[in-house]
């Protein structure tokens, strides 16, 4: 039943590993399994037109419009300077900084390559200006970029919500808890490494009335998730209605508290939203026909069943679940992957009880770890060109943090609560 299932499988890989774009590697077989299994040869077309016919959809060219706001405006520098007088005298001094900058800045916009794209250049600056390497500045940007996409809001558990079909706004706010405890990891990590290599830090402590001055300055902007949290938990918004006061606020604070006046960066920061939304487009759509085929033919069946005739304890599924997905984002960009896979990971975790939220989380968190391993490590490319770095040398410079960051996926897979506690409040 799943061979050509399989075919289609193998064609992609064989596609993907030519370097082929992703959306041609996904679309070339579906359009050859509608035409070898007398599907009308319009079938491709229609498929990608009522996946991509969501309201909830809309957040994601919002939130990324959002975080191209973010970077022509001035919020990020307020947010660097807040994190620096918090953090910056702790060991690994900016690289902390880096983190928890990383960590407010994605509480925005709701994309790891949106947070370094839009922060990376500040952030890797600054370290290299300070005496920190630039592969391990680059490093650093890339791995505090993955706890980003958890972190409410998520595009990544935005997209997993229209295909799982599960709450969107409960997966956003599951993702809050184990974002933040990563963050712990990283900068518990950071502090470890710093000690070791004699990393510097900031020679004295900020004053509370510096820190005072610096969060009162970048308060606006700090307040930007609680609102998103605050108004999800009290049902004031959906995510898509979210993402559009995001972009409203945004503007509202660039020009009435932050002063900035030049109004060109709104029209710079669409046409950058529309070159990344048409990627992701594209990707999603070519994605959900290559996972239609999966489907039809079985390959979810026929995982289900092979994963399971290994053992039905939940503890041993998720191990070989997330050896799968962690394998997947080695050669896959996240959102091609997570398209393609939720269909065929998400029935085997719910037929051992793994709630599909919480599975949700676990599967974003592991594609995330994608970004940051070769072939593909596109958060890794991304910070090496920033940092004019060899890319090799940021792969191994981030080997640490990809340790750091496998322990923290292996707290939020087998510890259900972290994710699941506040939707208690729901």
């Amino acid at each position: 039943m799943a061979v050509l299932g399989l075919i289609a499988v193998l064609m992609f890989v064989a596609l993907a590993s030519m370097r082929v774009p992703v959306w041609i590697a996904l679309l070339v077989p579906a359009a050859l399994y509608s035409f070898v299994s007398g599907q009308p040869l319009l079938f491709p077309a229609v498929n990608m037109v009522r996946e991509l016919d969501s309201f909830t959809l809309l957040a994601i060219p919002l939130f990324i419009y959002v975080g191209s706001l973010m970077n022509h405006g001035e919020i990020t520098e307020k947010i660097f300077d807040f994190a620096d007088d918090v953090v910056g005298h702790y060991d690994g001094g900016l690289a902390q900084v880096n983190i928890l900058t990383s960590l407010i800045f994605s509480g925005i916009s709701g994309s790891a390559l949106a947070d370094i794209g839009g922060v990376g250049r500040v952030l890797i600056d600054s370290m290299k200006d300070a005496g920190y390497e630039g592969d391990f500045s680059a490093a650093v940007t890339s791995a505090s970029a993955t706890a980003g996409p958890i972190f409410p809001p998520s595009i990544p558990l935005i997209l997993y919500g229209i295909i799982a079909e599960v709450s969107v706004v409960s997966l956003l706010l599951a993702g809050a808890l184990p974002a933040l405890l990563t963050v712990a990891f990283l900068m518990l990590g950071t502090a470890v490494i710093a000690k070791t290599r004699g990393l510097p830090s900031n020679s004295h402590r900020a004053s509370l009335s510096k820190i005072a001055s610096s969060f009162a300055k970048a308060f606006p902007a700090l307040l930007t998730p609680v609102i998103l949290i605050a108004g999800m938990l009290g049902g004031l918004f959906s995510p898509t209605e979210a993402a559009a006061v995001t972009v409203f606020y945004i503007l509202l604070i660039n020009t009435v508290v932050y002063r900035f006046l030049n109004l060109r960066y709104i029209w710079n920061a669409a046409t950058e939203t529309v070159e990344t939304t048409g990627t992701i487009v594209i990707i999603l759509g070519a994605a959900s026909v290559f996972s239609y085929v999966l489907s039809v033919e079985g390959v979810d069946r026929l995982f289900e069943t092979t994963v399971l005739s290994v053992s039905t304890n939940p503890i041993v599924v998720l191990i070989l679940v997330n050896l799968v997905l962690l394998f997947i984002g080695l050669f896959l960009d996240p959102i091609a992957a997570l398209v393609m896979m939720t269909p065929i990971v998400v029935p085997t975790l719910t037929e051992v009880g793994v709630d599909p939220v919480h599975a949700g989380v676990i599967m974003v968190f592991n594609l995330m770890l994608g970004l940051l391993t070769p072939p593909l490590g596109l958060s890794v490319y991304l910070s090496a060109d920033i940092a004019d770095e060899p890319v090799w040398d940021v792969f191994r410079e981030t080997r640490d943090y990809y340790v750091i960051l496998a322990i923290a996926l292996l707290v939020i897979t087998y510890y259900p609560p972290l994710s699941l506690s506040i939707l208690e409040y729901l």
